[in-house]
């Protein structure tokens, strides 16, 4: 995957300002300031959404490889672990005043934490902190295994795949403050671009294209009815905005 991605193609940018009517030039030279205006919709898009799309083919009409053909790795991400300060059952009762605390077992005998991206397929790093200040990886430590001590659950939805990951509470290690406790890395991503996403990162692109600042990368005319222009922009914000509204 190339190091900047984006949701659309070229040619969607350029049915997107032809369904907005815009009559101005998209010449060859213009065409990598189209695509830079792609790649940073993209950026601002998975900022929005904590979502990913990609095309494990690619698309015939993606001549400059901008949408992405496999997921999208992140790494490091710090999670708190919930805790409560009351012991289960099966948990030694501690004097008050050394204020203990134990995790929350809200999906018993799990501690179930919310990550940041939805549609997480692979879980490569599951860091957790113990009480000298270390973390220890269950996902390379033999000691501890998937199903049992640990599970990646993933909600079933195509405009809405929240990810989580359960920890089993009885081998989480005891700790004053479970804040940051735990690293988690992972890849993820949903197969295929929904056709709304295409379409609103196009008009968002060609919105950014048609901006004042910007009207010379398609050559506007510097005698343009500007007023014209703004009303297009912000239609092309408006109805890429209620394209994307099921993901926000």
């Amino acid at each position: 995957m190339t190091a900047s991605t984006g949701y659309c193609t070229v040619p969607d940018v350029r049915r997107a300002l032809q369904r907005a009517e815009f009559t101005g030039p998209l010449e060859m030279d213009n065409k990598q300031t189209v695509v830079h205006a792609i790649t940073s919709q993209g950026q601002w898009l998975r900022s929005q959404t904590s979502r990913h799309w990609y095309e494990p083919t690619g698309l015939d009409e993606d001549e400059f490889d901008i949408i992405p053909t496999e997921p999208k790795t992140h790494n490091g991400e710090e999670q708190d672990i919930p805790s409560t300060p009351h012991a289960g059952p099966s948990q030694m009762q501690v004097a008050a005043a050394k204020q203990a605390r134990y995790p929350l077992r809200n999906n018993d005998p799990f501690t179930r934490i919310r990550l940041d991206k939805h549609y997480v397929g692979e879980v490569t790093g599951l860091e957790v902190k113990e009480p000298t200040g270390a973390y220890t990886d269950w996902v390379a430590d033999d000691s501890y295994t998937e199903d049992r001590d640990w599970s990646l659950y993933v909600e079933p939805g195509t405009t809405s795949s929240p990810s989580f990951i359960d920890l089993r509470a009885g081998k989480i290690p005891s700790l004053s403050n479970y804040d940051n406790a735990v690293r988690v890395s992972y890849s993820y991503g949903s197969e295929g671009i929904p056709m709304g996403v295409r379409r609103a990162t196009a008009m968002k692109a060609a919105a950014q294209l048609l901006a004042p600042d910007d009207e010379a990368s398609l050559g506007i005319p510097e005698n343009a009815n500007l007023q014209a222009v703004e009303t297009k922009v912000g239609a092309l914000e408006r109805q890429a905005e209620e394209l994307l509204e099921v993901y926000l």
